[in-house]
């Protein structure tokens, strides 16, 4: 009851992956449930954890999901009521459609409404075009694409034909400036890329969907100190991007209903960077 947006929350803690959920509070007459799914590695201190921990509160519902371990699921579950907000936990695998299923149904029987979806999965590895496998190319494209793409399908079955959804993807800069490093994790992310224009034409009118696409916001796991602050001074802002700043994105796609099929850029200008050497060192 009573005023703001009510979420589902997913955590898969299976390899150190986890989920989060962000939450705005509104003006809306009614609680709009939010399904967020994150699989940034590091536990739950990713981006998705941080839009929780910034948003939940007493009028936020949470659902969240976990894999092979509970212990981080469970770890954000009280920080999150620490907050006010009614935490659920659902176990399930992201790699099967049943469960991808059952997530959106868990979250609707518990918090009786959904009516915003955020996609925040990703799995972050490397690879390239000489080493590629049929399991990292597997990993990525379920987890990263399918994923979203299956709950996307079944969140639309939920909201009806009168109400106002929104559907949010967390994508990644490179989609705009892409590199043939992290070949599988990319190609994943172009096609994300792709489903968020693709499901914005065919869940219309009554289902918004927008992206984002973050740049350097969190040091990753293979990263030293050293080398994540180079690369956020290397960018056009030479700033690393705050939590705060994507949380902030992702209250303007849940409050604007007169935007879809968009993608934003919240990087410092990473994917605008331009002093390559075949523009710097080069005269024409």
């Amino acid at each position: 009851g009573g005023r703001g947006f009510q979420y589902c929350l997913k955590l898969s803690a299976l390899s150190k992956r986890c989920t989060c959920l962000c939450y705005k509070p509104s003006s809306l007459p009614s609680p709009t449930p939010v399904e967020i799914c994150s699989y940034k590695k590091g536990g739950a201190t990713r981006i998705g954890a941080e839009i929780a921990k910034n948003l939940a509160d007493e009028n936020v519902k949470i659902t969240i999901h976990y894999n092979r371990s509970s212990t981080k699921a469970k770890a954000l579950k009280k920080v999150l009521e620490k907050k006010g907000s009614k935490v659920f936990l659902a176990k399930g695998n992201l790699t099967k459609t049943k469960d991808l299923k059952k997530i959106i149904y868990f979250a609707k029987k518990n918090m009786k409404r959904i009516d915003c979806l955020i996609n925040n999965a990703s799995l972050f590895e490397n690879d390239n075009v000489n080493n590629f496998t049929n399991k990292s190319w597997e990993n990525h494209l379920n987890t990263n694409l399918r994923a979203p793409a299956f709950l996307s399908k079944e969140f639309a079955k939920l909201i009806s034909k009168k109400s106002d959804g929104c559907i949010i993807n967390i994508i990644d800069q490179r989609i705009f400036k892409p590199t043939p490093h992290f070949f599988s994790y990319t190609l994943s992310k172009i096609g994300l890329q792709t489903l968020t224009k693709l499901t914005a034409m065919g869940l219309a009118p009554n289902i918004r969907v927008n992206g984002i696409a973050p740049g350097p916001t969190l040091k990753n796991i293979r990263q030293s100190k050293k080398n994540f602050k180079k690369q956020y001074l290397s960018t056009l802002l030479k700033k690393q991007v705050d939590t705060e700043e994507i949380c902030s994105a992702v209250k303007f796609f849940i409050e604007n209903k007169s935007i879809t099929g968009q993608i934003i850029a919240i990087d410092s200008g990473q994917s605008l960077n331009w002093k390559t050497t075949d523009i710097v060192e080069i005269k024409e």
